[in-house]
């Protein structure tokens, strides 16, 4: 099956599973979210959700981070955020695949990709996009589910694209790893 074979069926899925999406994952998604923002100043910067989804992660942050862009390959789940969301002047919404986002290099000074790589044809090639477009200061924060990737294989795999794993949040609560990365220099 080719790159975008892979990817228009995710599109396909989550346009049509969006208006439930929250019922079946909302908890889930609170569980990662939580352990992904713990500590984090998000008061400063411009932040980008990759894959954002119906906007759980905007819920958590919007009154704290300073500017955001929420990007996901769904249109039925950016109409979610729409649905639920007053309208703010620092929330962005953009349709776009992660791979070929529509940003300059170095924009983002934190970076969100929760629920994003086992999605994704080739994750490699999502954490080089990610790199692109995020400062070389920034923090990146990134979830791998733990039936797609092994503790060692989520770790060599922000290692091979020059991610520095800061922190790793896992524990038996977490469907997943979550890995508070900065960029190599």
């Amino acid at each position: 099956m080719s790159t975008w074979e892979q990817k228009r069926r995710h599109m396909h899925h989550y346009n049509h599973t969006a208006n439930i999406y929250n019922t079946r994952y909302a908890e889930e998604q609170s569980l990662k979210i939580e352990a992904a923002i713990d500590g984090l100043n998000l008061s400063e910067g411009f932040v980008i959700d990759l894959g954002c989804g119906t906007g759980l992660l905007l819920k958590k942050i919007q009154g704290v981070a300073k500017d955001i862009v929420c990007l996901d390959v769904s249109k039925n789940m950016l109409k979610q955020i729409e649905m639920r969301m007053k309208y703010t002047f620092n929330v962005h919404l953009i349709l776009a695949d992660a791979d070929y986002s529509p940003f300059k290099q170095d924009c983002f000074d934190i970076c969100f990709a929760i629920t994003l790589l086992q999605n994704m044809p080739s994750p490699h090639r999502t954490l080089q996009e990610i790199k692109r477009i995020t400062k070389p200061d920034a923090t990146i924060i990134i979830t791998g589910l733990k039936k797609h990737f092994t503790q060692q294989g989520f770790l060599q795999l922000l290692k091979s694209t020059a991610l520095d794993t800061v922190q790793l949040k896992t524990d038996d609560k977490l469907k997943c790893y979550v890995g508070i990365c900065a960029k190599h220099n």
